[in-house]
């Protein structure tokens, strides 16, 4: 498991017209990030969340600290697994991660979760504890296409993220064929994180005119979209 490495987030909601934009403007100046390969690339998410849906309400209602767990993998590629915890502070917030088998994925879907005691990742152990204690269960898919974007002064990652979709079909998450919700407004999350500073180059490359601040997760925007 990673140090906890703290970082500044911005999440603003654009149109496809100013992500086409916007990608065109980000893509002459900066350097697409070492996941992309020159292109956008598939992120497919499972959200975990407790009986009571805790991670949810505590997103609607804006409170100050909150954490999440999911499990995660890019362009379909099952031998790059991750479990992985968002955790947010105020305006700041980190992430950790640890790497799964598809197995021990499955297994963890299913609620066969005993062999995560013998484990020693600390994130691992944490997630056992949580799931026993809060009873967390799968509750949401969320897949999209992400275009990602690096700038080395203030460590910054510029992320477009679009052709979201949701599903409720949690135990087909590795399924290439899941019945899926898409996101009728056709928007773009244009994402800003960066450690200490954010460099003025990043600032008004990232203006655009119609960008509306948000504090949405793609999470909570899935599990809404359901009803």
């Amino acid at each position: 498991m990673e140090e906890r490495c703290y970082r500044n987030e911005f999440k603003h909601i654009i149109s496809q017209a100013a992500r086409a934009s916007l990608s065109s403007r980000l893509n002459r100046i900066l350097e697409m990030d070492e996941n992309s390969k020159g292109k956008p690339y598939i992120i497919k998410s499972l959200y975990f969340d407790s009986l009571y849906d805790e991670a949810l309400k505590e997103k609607i209602d804006g409170a100050p600290s909150r954490e999440k767990f999911r499990i995660r993998y890019y362009n379909q590629d099952l031998s790059f697994i991750r479990l992985e915890k968002k955790v947010k502070e105020g305006s700041k917030g980190y992430k950790l991660s640890a790497r799964l088998t598809k197995d021990e994925a499955v297994s963890i879907m299913k609620g066969s979760i005993g062999f995560l005691r013998d484990k020693k990742d600390p994130l691992l152990l944490d997630f056992y504890v949580k799931a026993r204690t809060k009873f967390l269960k799968p509750k949401s898919i969320v897949i999209y296409e992400r275009e990602a974007y690096t700038f080395r002064p203030g460590n910054v990652r510029v992320t477009l993220d679009y052709n979201i979709r949701t599903s409720r079909d949690v135990s087909d998450f590795f399924s290439d064929d899941l019945p899926m919700i898409e996101d009728g407004e056709g928007k773009c999350v244009l994402e800003v994180k960066f450690d200490n500073f954010l460099p003025e180059l990043i600032r008004d490359l990232v203006q655009v005119n119609e960008t509306m601040s948000t504090s949405n997760s793609k999470y909570m925007a899935g599990r809404l979209m359901w009803g």
